[in-house]
């Protein structure tokens, strides 16, 4: 029993060290990307186009996730070496020129991408570290 407590009192101590407050900008943009993420799934599921219909989006800290599903195929219909070059060229690439998304690009997000076949089945996961983009 005592032996419980002290290993219990050592992994609370760790991990507050381990664990730092946010800081006024960081607080600032985890409210935004709330709000944002709020925003979409206060919409419901939302036809993209006519293979992809975004489901959900989530935030942690400084990443946003798109929960997508492809409407016309199942996972196993869809090779990912295929797939993930369109979604690079088509979503992943014209992040950094979409001027509504300075602030993500300041605030340094992860904007990540998932999808998943109509079986519900997880295809791929794509993702673009904002902070990357040129600054012109």
């Amino acid at each position: 029993m005592k032996l419980k407590k002290i290993v219990l009192l050592t992994i609370i101590g760790l991990s507050s060290f381990a664990s730092t407050a946010q800081t006024e900008a960081e607080r600032s943009l985890s409210v935004e990307l709330t709000k944002a993420v709020s925003e979409i799934n206060g919409s419901g599921p939302q036809k993209l186009d006519e293979e992809t219909r975004l489901d959900s989006a989530a935030t942690f800290s400084k990443y946003i996730i798109y929960n997508n599903t492809m409407t016309n195929y199942t996972a196993e219909q869809l090779d990912v070496k295929l797939f993930d070059p369109i979604i690079e060229k088509t979503v992943i690439g014209s992040l950094c020129s979409n001027t509504a998304l300075v602030g993500l690009i300041e605030g340094g997000v992860t904007m990540v991408y998932r999808y998943h076949g109509k079986n519900g089945q997880f295809i791929t996961e794509l993702s673009k570290d904002m902070s990357t983009c040129k600054k012109t």
